[in-house]
């Protein structure tokens, strides 16, 4: 088993990075958030430099996500949802106007988010939980101290009716994406629906090889292709026909139509990546249909 100190020096040099670009980013949006702050702005509007989730509107992408679960994925108002790779709460602040009688869950690798999140959020909708996941993740999480393809979800099996995972496989290489699938599997309850995104290739009147495009998948990464060979979690784009082994091997089940994104053409935007809904259609591996000895959901 690989270790997350295995290469010392490097590591040593991505986590300066990660301080100084967190350092930076807070410098830079302090008179904002101070701004914001003490002008009684709305509390669940995240300061803006804690939050680093991409382009747009933070509130109005939130909303556009929580619609396609609806739309696409089927999600009700009384679904348990567990959020995988939750950030700062961009589909959790949304989702406290949907849920009713359903719970939501979400974990993320960045400490400060979740607490934010914790003191904002849950503290206002009890049945809104996060929790820390302290995941390995040179880009992303350089100080963590468990490997992706490693780490177990902190929740029972089968527990879950919806679960969310937005540009997360699109910064995991294949071993963790496997991992991912069959514990997103395990936590689902028979029947249950996930909406994940993806750059995918190779499917009908897309692009096989995703090259010389608005994203620019140019290298070789294991089965899989990435924008930069020094840094492959930047953005990752995941072969189809592969896809549909891994999740079938998986215990899961591709629910059509996949609702392709606009990544070929453009580099930005809330439609970019492409939409995929999972279904748990069999036993999964590692499922016990039990307790694991870790606390359920309320």
């Amino acid at each position: 088993m690989k270790s997350v100190t295995d290469s010392p020096r490097q590591d040593l040099g991505a986590k300066a990075v990660f301080v100084a670009k967190a350092i930076g980013r807070r410098a830079l949006w302090a008179p904002y958030d101070i701004k914001h702050k003490l002008g009684g702005g709305d509390p669940l509007d995240p300061p803006r430099g804690l939050s680093f989730v991409g382009h747009g509107d933070f509130r109005d992408v939130g909303r556009w996500y929580v619609q396609q679960f609806e739309t696409l994925g089927g999600l009700t108002a009384e679904d348990r949802i567990l959020d995988i790779g939750c950030g700062i709460g961009r589909m959790a602040i949304p989702l406290t106007d949907f849920v009713k009688s359903g719970s939501y869950e979400g974990f993320d690798t960045s400490n400060a988010m979740i607490r934010w999140c914790q003191k904002n959020i849950t503290s206002r909708n009890e049945n809104f939980r996060f929790t820390h996941a302290p995941i390995y993740n040179r880009k992303y999480n350089p100080f963590g101290t468990v490997l992706a393809e490693d780490f177990r979800f902190p929740y029972d099996d089968a527990q879950f009716d919806f679960a969310i995972a937005t540009s997360l496989f699109t910064h995991l290489g294949i071993v963790e994406t496997r991992h991912y699938l069959e514990e997103i599997a395990r936590v689902l309850k028979p029947g249950g629906r996930a909406l994940v995104t993806f750059f995918l290739l190779g499917g009908p009147g897309r692009p096989a090889d995703g090259r010389d495009l608005a994203f620019d998948f140019a290298f070789a990464f294991g089965p899989l292709r990435t924008t930069d060979a020094r840094e492959p979690e930047a953005a990752v784009a995941f072969p189809e026909e592969l896809l549909d082994e891994e999740v079938s091997t998986a215990g899961l089940g591709i629910k059509p139509p996949i609702t392709y994104g606009r990544w070929p053409e453009v580099a930005v935007g809330r439609d970019i990546q492409d939409m995929v809904i999972l279904e748990k259609t069999a036993r999964a591996r590692g499922d016990s249909s039990g307790s694991n000895g870790v606390a359920s959901p309320a």
